[in-house]
């Protein structure tokens, strides 16, 4: 299933791009391991993860995202 604009879950896979932050010149996906909503900027929120991507070292990142612009896939 494929859903924009809601918050994702634990294991979700999400697709990041321009809509989600400026910061994503390119669009990636990524695999939330963890999510902290913003008390500062509702709408937006810290998703702890890994980029997947070819030739792209795996290491935990966090990202700072427009909740609205964020396309989630989840496994049903």
């Amino acid at each position: 299933m494929i859903a924009t604009g809601e918050m994702p879950r634990v294991g979700d896979l999400v697709r990041l791009d321009q809509s989600a932050s400026s910061q994503f010149e390119r669009p990636i996906w990524f695999r939330v391991i963890g999510i902290r909503p913003s008390s500062a900027l509702p709408g937006w929120a810290y998703l702890d993860g890994w980029e997947l991507a070819e030739n792209v070292d795996i290491t935990e990142v966090t990202v700072f995202v427009r909740v609205a612009g964020l396309t989630v896939r989840r496994d049903a």
